[in-house]
């Protein structure tokens, strides 16, 4: 309840009919929806454990109506005959922003994958055959799942829900168009 009385007092609805979210809502946002956790692996050749610690949404700041999101995440990995090694990776995406109207939610589209880093360094070259496994999963999840949602038991947010005629990004803005 608390999180949606701040997204309503935090969302800033202008006389133009517009409703700005900012970059940090967004990743408020995803940070407290979207926990991934994933375990797989090949028998006989290797297991990995993978668990999102933050996501970090930035918005036209590199590109025009782009958004970028940084995912710092832990993992365990485990070869045969060799004790487990944990350690952290951070990859950044690009997507296209995408407003839904009827689930009143935001989602990032045409999720790619810009780089990443593993820590230890040593890993880097050892572990590249296998980022495709741990970052496939986490692509999915991210692309799957509204990046922002309108709370429809709001009655502030439900009005908006129901007047988005569409959106634009600016640097570190997602702006939402109402009708009147």
């Amino acid at each position: 309840m608390i999180p949606s009385l701040l997204l309503a007092l935090a969302l800033n609805v202008s006389p133009q009919g517009t409703v700005d979210i900012s970059e940090q809502q967004l990743t408020q946002y995803v940070n407290s929806k979207l926990k991934y956790a994933q375990q797989f692996g090949l028998p006989g050749l290797f297991e990995a454990d993978i668990r999102t610690k933050s996501l970090q949404v930035s918005l036209a700041r590199q590109q025009p109506q782009r958004a970028n999101v940084q995912s710092l995440a832990d993992f365990t990995l485990s070869l045969p005959n060799k004790p487990a090694i944990n350690g952290t990776l951070q990859a950044n995406f690009e997507a296209k922003p995408r407003y839904d109207v009827q689930q009143g939610a935001v989602y990032l589209d045409n999720f790619t994958l810009q780089d990443y880093q593993l820590q230890p360094a040593a890993l880097q070259q050892q572990f590249a055959p296998l980022m495709g496994y741990l970052v496939k999963g986490l692509q999915q999840r991210l692309a799957n799942q509204p990046a922002y949602r309108l709370n429809t038991k709001d009655q502030q947010q439900a009005w908006l829900k129901e007047h988005v005629t569409g959106f634009e990004l600016q640097p570190g803005l997602l702006r939402l168009k109402t009708a009147p």
